[in-house]
């Protein structure tokens, strides 16, 4: 665990343009730098980098953060490993705090399997390219499907030769032993305790993690005698195949920027379309999408397209990924290739454009995909009809928001010959069947359009407080006696008022100023933006690069017409801290009323609502508002 010591030398150190520039063509434009933003594709730059402020944001796509936050969304990485990035660059010895003495075995045992499948990988690409046997069967297999040198050192592909115990010698002498060897699945055992090679005599496929460390291999024999042909490691600590997608490690950019994954069943489907230029593919290794692999994917793009093959296990696993992945909020589509091929054939007869215009072409809305595997406009059973509409229903009722549930009931109830109404009620029926939305109930992105349009005008006015504290916090208002910070007329309205947040984040973030003022005295805007906590830190980056723009309708919510907010800040201040407050009582009148329609209210309550409606009241005159 990297020290806290540590992690303040790294923030002193860097400097945001810098470790921008190893990624993004930065220019100069004033006190700043421009560039095209590379998480998503552009023509024109709005990508801004403020070394003064040490943040980044991007106006096409909305991306933005700090020097640590770039790193990690941009490479895919965790919060440590940023640091660690950073601190190599700028020669920064890292210093971890202690650890239990659980935590040192687990991290022990973790790095030695690490260890011994980095140890493997180097050795099984140095058999295929410096040994008779390695280039005569494993290079020749590799250069037979129509592998390049390029792609094939890229993927660092291998081979294990077939003398007895040969890779299990190789690393015994580099200094590991048995017991790592086995856990490491690299090494069998059989009831005799005699040990083998795993991969022994096969063409090498090295599996690497989200972090592109290497936790595994998948395995092609080349004797005919072998139990199975397609081998993969077994489950380790460092391996857990519902949650590695191959070609992950190298895709990850290219699907961030171009916004979607292309998921295929297996390795070789995924090194043949890299090797033409298309690279924001992964491989989900011969079955239906896990959860995690899902969640791993949506960490870059909420859009993917399948691309399993066409018989009857690749339409299974099809569908149950369907299922899973509009569970998790994605967006799917399918894309067929035509009879006898897939990714791996299409792609080596076929040109990048040609294979990319295909895609685009070929691929299907989900619902369109089942329709067509159900063969439903084929079928004339009655009974037959009513369960594939049935399954179909299923499927679009995964769908998490109630929204697109209802866009899609629009659009497909034609093709479904179901009334727009009925496949409504049907889809719903589904979903107070499945305890998986039984659970998650409440927790709809949409909910009554009234509640809605309250809590979003609440919470726009908290980030109005929050982007005025700590952009303008520690100017100073008034003369002499009269002096006092803008930080200090908020603090004081709110312990006042006793008022507090509706939104985690919010309250978050203000706890965090207040802290901060309470240590130095004054608001360290650095110490918000290199915030350990990922959603601060982003948020308040969000918050700085519109220092200096006036808010939509700020003019008409805030009646200031003319100068710049910072020119008028008493009263810019006074304003939002009342309009804030309005929107408190808002809510409050609005709970009210929704108690009265439901017909429980007691007297206590009717004053206690005639008294907020006076407070509105006064608010609004105040504010040069009409009452509403």
């Amino acid at each position: 665990m990297i020290s806290r010591e540590t992690i303040d030398r790294i923030f002193e150190a860097v400097r945001i343009e810098e470790i921008i520039k190893d990624f993004v063509d930065l220019k100069k434009a004033g006190v700043n730098y421009k560039g095209r933003c590379p998480f998503h594709e552009e023509k024109t730059p709005s990508f801004v980098v403020s070394p003064s402020k040490g943040i980044y944001k991007c106006f096409g796509c909305g991306k933005g953060g700090n020097s640590v936050s770039f790193l990690q969304d941009l490479q895919a990485i965790s919060y440590p490993e940023a640091l660690r990035y950073i601190a190599e660059k700028y020669s920064i010895e890292v210093e971890e705090e202690e650890l239990t003495d659980k935590q040192i075995r687990q991290k022990s045992n973790k790095d030695k399997l690490y260890d011994a499948t980095l140890f493997a990988e180097k050795y099984f690409q140095d058999i295929l390219w410096n040994t008779n046997e390695g280039k005569n069967i494993g290079l020749s297999y590799f250069q037979e499907r129509g592998y390049n040198e390029e792609i094939i050192k890229k993927f660092k592909l291998g081979y294990s030769p077939k003398g007895a115990n040969a890779f299990e010698k190789a690393a015994i002498k580099e200094g590991f032993n048995r017991k790592i060897l086995l856990e490491a699945s690299l090494i069998g055992e059989n009831s005799n305790g005699k040990s083998y090679d795993k991969f022994k005599e096969r063409s090498i496929f090295p599996i690497h993690s989200y972090t592109n460390k290497v936790v595994g291999f998948g395995g092609r024999s080349f004797n005919a005698n072998a139990k199975s042909k397609y081998l993969n490691s077994a489950e380790s600590l460092i391996y857990d195949k519902s949650k590695v997608l191959y070609g992950l490690n190298f895709a990850k950019q290219d699907i961030s920027k171009q916004n979607n994954c292309y998921v295929v069943e297996g390795y070789t489907d995924v090194i043949s379309m890299c090797q033409i230029g298309i690279n924001n593919i992964v491989s989900a290794s011969g079955t239906a999408l896990s959860k995690n692999q899902i969640l791993l994917i949506k960490r870059l793009t909420k859009n993917i397209t399948l691309l399993f093959d066409n018989d009857k296990a690749g339409i299974s696993a099809t569908i149950r990924s369907i299922d899973l992945c509009l569970q998790l909020d994605m967006n799917v589509k399918v894309c067929l290739f035509p009879p006898g091929e897939d990714p791996d054939s299409f792609s080596k007869k076929n040109t990048s454009e040609k294979t990319l215009s295909y895609l685009k072409n070929k691929s299907i809305n989900f619902v369109d995909y089942l329709i067509s595997s159900y063969k439903l406009e084929e079928e004339s059973d009655p009974a037959e009809i009513i369960e594939i509409k049935k399954n179909i229903i299923s499927s679009i009722s995964k769908i998490s928001d109630s929204f697109s549930r209802q866009e899609y009931c629009k659009i497909y109830s034609q093709k479904l010959e179901v009334s727009e109404h009925v496949l409504l009620k049907e889809v719903n029926a589904f979903r107070n069947q499945v305890s998986f939305y039984k659970k998650t109930v409440g927790k709809e992105k949409n909910i009554s359009p009234t509640i809605s349009s309250k809590t979003q005008k609440l919470h726009q006015q908290e980030q109005e407080i929050l982007r005025i504290l700590i952009n303008y916090g520690n100017k100073s208002i008034g003369l002499g006696d009269n002096k006092e910070y803008v930080a200090s007329i908020i603090a004081r309205e709110f312990q006042v008022d006793e008022i507090k947040f509706s939104k985690e984040l919010h309250q978050k973030t203000y706890d965090e100023i207040i802290k901060i003022i309470k240590n130095t005295g004054v608001i360290d805007v650095q110490k918000l933006i290199n915030n350990t906590n990922s959603n601060i830190s982003k948020f308040c980056v969000d918050l700085i690069a519109q220092a200096h723009d006036i808010s939509n309708n700020w003019k008409e919510r805030h009646n200031i017409m003319t100068g710049r907010e910072d020119e008028k800040m008493r009263k810019t201040t006074e304003k939002a801290i009342l309009s804030l407050k309005k929107e408190i009582v808002d809510a409050k009148i609005s709970q009210i009323q929704t108690q009265i329609k439901e017909g429980s209210i007691s007297d206590e309550t009717v004053k206690i609502l005639n008294d907020l409606i006076k407070v509105k009241t006064k608010i609004a005159k105040v504010l040069g508002r009409n009452i509403g």
